[in-house]
């Protein structure tokens, strides 16, 4: 188990067909982690390919508007809050799984969890929960995991007006898709809008973001990431090429808090159970998001 003083010392980090899918997951795959069978998927709006490229735009642009912008200027415009400044409870983690349900992978990543006796949270996109209710069914099954809000179709919040926005979160709970168990929301690509939050919160809904994003989408099939993207990320240079120490590290670093992952990237299929193994020997302790000890990081 490493001490504190050890963590401090260390702190100084779309959906694609089946087949395609776990022929990628093979490759990035530790040898003790076999892949699941494979499932049939709907045909995807993106490739994951282009929806990397949306989320790598997302990224870039959120480093660029928060270097060349004042931070009073920021918290007024609501832009850019899903990055949590509030310190987790100390050596607690919650995992959250975001873009989901996914034939195969949902089912995966719920194995991943019952082996290794811990809770997830799980922000869904409306329009997939209501292809695939019988996903939503299986993740509240347990009654150890809770399904959160994540729109319904994923738009960039910065690009659409109030009125697509409301219609985005208000859609997501009618009876055609399986509503949150918990009034939790978690914003897509983490874009904020001061309307959006007045609407959640007046329907009670906490926000959630996260403070450490695993960057799963940026680390490649080989589980590298390039420099730039790894500025972007915060990934440190001794972790460029290892997807897994990337994560632990940052939790470390942060000494526990909410963990930001994606159903539809391999690596954090690939190398999810690794990561709770790492964190569980560090001693670290899992928690879901709506317990107590979260309230304080969420909005």
């Amino acid at each position: 188990m490493t001490t504190d003083a050890g963590r401090r010392s260390a702190s100084t980090a779309i959906r694609v067909p089946a087949l395609a899918f776990w022929a990628l997951l093979a490759c990035v795959s530790a040898p003790t982690l076999a892949a699941p069978p494979l499932a049939a998927t709907t045909t995807p709006r993106h490739t994951r390919d282009e929806e990397t490229a949306v989320i790598r735009e997302h990224h870039f642009r959120r480093l660029d508007t928060r270097l060349a912008t004042e931070a009073a200027i920021l918290r007024q415009t609501c832009r850019y809050e899903s990055e949590i400044s509030t310190p987790p409870p100390p050596d607690r983690v919650a995992l959250s799984f975001d873009d989901g349900p996914e034939p195969g992978q949902t089912d995966y990543i719920l194995d991943i969890l019952a082996r290794q006796g811990i809770s997830g949270t799980f922000f869904l996109i409306g329009e997939k929960s209501s292809a695939h209710p019988e996903l939503t069914a299986k993740i509240l099954a347990s009654g150890k995991h809770t399904v959160g809000n994540h729109s319904w179709s994923h738009p960039n919040f910065h690009a659409i007006p109030p009125e697509q926005q409301r219609e985005e979160i208000l859609r997501y709970e009618e009876p055609a898709s399986p509503g949150p168990v918990k009034r939790l929301f978690r914003y897509p690509y983490g874009n904020s809008s001061c309307e959006a939050n007045e609407l959640l919160h007046a329907r009670g809904y906490r926000i959630v973001g996260w403070h450490i994003d695993s960057c799963d989408w940026a680390f490649d099939r080989n589980g590298s990431i390039d420099a730039k993207e790894a500025i972007s990320c915060g990934v440190l240079a001794q972790n460029r090429h290892n997807y897994v120490e990337h994560v632990v590290s940052t939790v470390r670093a942060h000494r526990g808090g909410i963990v930001l992952m994606h159903e539809i990237h391999p690596n954090t299929l690939a190398r999810l159970e690794e990561i709770i193994v790492r964190l569980k020997e560090e001693g670290f302790q899992f928690s879901a998001i709506e317990d107590p000890e979260f309230l304080p990081s969420l909005r």
